[in-house]
């Protein structure tokens, strides 16, 4: 199987994963709801997975679960804003960090400048890694079964209801989504995981630029999702390009599926944190991504049906007016 993804995804990942550096943070983010960090260890692979499990702020347990999957560079400190605003509407949030892939592979080649990082970064951007994130993944969700049967924390056991997980991700992280929930890659095998019910792709990677069918390599997704991008998502490692972001979203099968892409959105907003500094607009790019990420939620995990009307009707594209076009299937 590893053999598989080396051969088929280092073109890939090298081309279309855009990374989240850890070096500048949106200034509106504070830090409010609770919070737990915990480092677990596969023991099967001898790996270490760094997670930061945000706390919910309403609802009565058990709660659904997102679990987010960082881009190229990144960490559990990704996405800070998705991670604070889902918490505080009833969402065990599950961030999650991917040794070989996080904001190591840059700091330790810091020292030789930004050419020297970038190296590091596509380097870094393999087939190889992929897999290692797809374990991870589903390590994470055995982890909360333990966890949610025998955690000695009273704010943890049996307060994740797993029957009711979506996996989000940004980047390289919405790639892990996509392969994590069925995305074929072309040699007969999938790394399809049942238990995750729904999921958000923020920027997305796309297959060889949209070069295969898109319903061959996304034919076999059958759970609800949201794909959010924005007409300035062009990869900052390769040479993805903006309109291809949208290719999963035609290529999948399955009924609702939504597509968000927001007007001069690039790709470092999504993921809350990158090398540039804060523009003007990303706290409003926020606001709404927030907004209807969990109308999403509501509306897959836990079956609102005044979410899946919002969605399925004029009001999401009143509320986005402008800012966004929006699409579903």
């Amino acid at each position: 199987m590893q053999q598989g993804y080396r051969l088929l995804l280092s073109f890939l990942l090298f081309l279309q994963c855009g990374f989240v550096a850890s070096m500048a943070q949106s200034a509106n983010i504070a830090a409010s709801s609770p919070i737990i960090y915990q480092n677990w260890t596969d023991s099967q692979r001898n790996r270490s997975i760094p997670v930061k499990i945000y706390l919910p702020q309403s609802g009565r347990a058990p709660f659904p679960v997102v679990i987010f999957s960082h881009g190229l560079g990144g960490s559990r400190e990704a996405a800070l804003y998705l991670g604070e605003y889902w918490s505080q509407h009833g969402y065990m949030c599950v961030f999650v960090q991917h040794a070989g892939s996080d904001d190591s592979i840059w700091k330790s080649s810091a020292a030789s400048g930004r050419q020297g990082m970038m190296q590091s970064m596509r380097a870094a951007a393999n087939g190889t890694n992929l897999v290692s994130r797809i374990q991870d993944i589903e390590f994470a969700i055995d982890q909360l079964e333990v966890i949610n049967r025998s955690s000695p924390d009273p704010s943890l056991r049996n307060k994740f209801d797993l029957s009711r997980i979506a996996l989000a991700g940004h980047s390289f992280g919405a790639g892990t989504a996509l392969a994590c929930v069925g995305q074929n890659f072309g040699f007969g095998q999938n790394a399809k995981d049942a238990r995750i019910k729904a999921a958000i792709y923020l920027c997305p990677p796309v297959t060889g630029g949209g070069k295969h069918s898109p319903s061959n390599v996304y034919g076999n997704i059958q759970v609800p999702g949201l794909l959010l991008t924005g007409t300035e998502d062009n990869s900052p490692i390769g040479d993805t390009k903006a309109e291809d972001r949208r290719i999963p979203y035609d290529g999948i099968p399955a009924p609702d599926q939504y597509l968000v892409n927001f007007v001069g959105a690039d790709h470092s907003v999504f993921g809350g944190r990158s090398f540039r500094p804060a523009k003007e607009g990303d706290e409003e790019f926020h606001t709404m991504i927030d907004a209807i990420t969990t109308k999403f939620l509501d509306a897959e995990l836990k079956q609102d049906v005044s979410a899946k009307q919002w969605l399925n009707s004029n009001q999401v594209t009143s509320y986005l007016n402008r800012a966004a076009t929006f699409e579903r299937k």
